[in-house]
């Protein structure tokens, strides 16, 4: 499943409450660093597309990049601009995706670019290992990002949002929904909502070539 399509699909579960605090924490700041840390698949960049694009009101305000394209240029740049503020809209995000995959020396930009974050700017980050970005950053990370802990949905609310996303049965999203919690661990601890979304679109594909196959037999 693409970005496109995922950005039409519910919040459920923790990324919706922590959504919920994000917005608040938005109305009562001019300008923030915010990092998501959680499990893959289980909504950080949905919630934190969702969080960008009511924080800057247009698309061509939001830049979104990869951990891996986190140059030092690319942070001096943002720095440079600072003071010109944005075309489009009064807010400024910067969405980092995978902000683990950094460089220790673009890290350390990037740190120090958030000590002068001017306001009307907001930067949006997410890692799958928040333990080795801590341990790259020696005790600077947490004094420059807000943090939250993003946790996966229950197998219960993925099945209630195939039911209705998907018009699946519930007996088939609940085996979905079980066969998306990751190997090894109890259903207790919740689902990636990118596998069971995946497996849903392809039941449903499945389902309607089985059905194509039966009425073309029929004729």
């Amino acid at each position: 499943m693409n970005t496109a399509q995922l950005r039409t699909m519910p919040l459920i579960g923790p990324a919706a409450a922590i959504l919920d605090a994000a917005r608040q924490l938005h109305s009562d700041r001019d300008r923030f660093a915010l990092l998501l840390e959680g499990d893959p698949g289980i909504g950080k960049t949905h919630l934190s597309d969702q969080l960008a694009a009511e924080i800057s009101g247009s698309p061509f305000a939001v830049e979104q990049i990869n951990g891996q394209s986190l140059g030092i240029e690319l942070v001096r740049q943002w720095r440079a601009a600072a003071g010109y503020g944005n075309l489009f809209s009064s807010f400024s995000v910067k969405r980092i995706d995978e902000l683990d995959q950094a460089s220790s020396q673009s890290m350390a930009e990037l740190l120090t670019y958030l000590d002068y974050l001017p306001p009307g700017t907001f930067v949006i980050a997410t890692t799958n290992e928040y333990g080795r970005l801590r341990a790259m950053c020696k005790g600077r990370l947490e004094t420059r990002f807000i943090r939250f802990r993003v946790d996966a949905p229950s197998v219960e609310e993925v099945s209630s949002m195939l039911v209705q996303r998907f018009k699946l049965p519930i007996a088939t999203a609940r085996t979905i929904a079980r066969g998306a919690v990751p190997d090894g661990c109890l259903q207790s601890v919740g689902c990636n909502v990118r596998a069971a979304i995946n497996d849903a679109i392809g039941y449903n594909a499945a389902r309607k070539a089985m059905n194509s196959h039966r009425k073309a037999v029929a004729a």
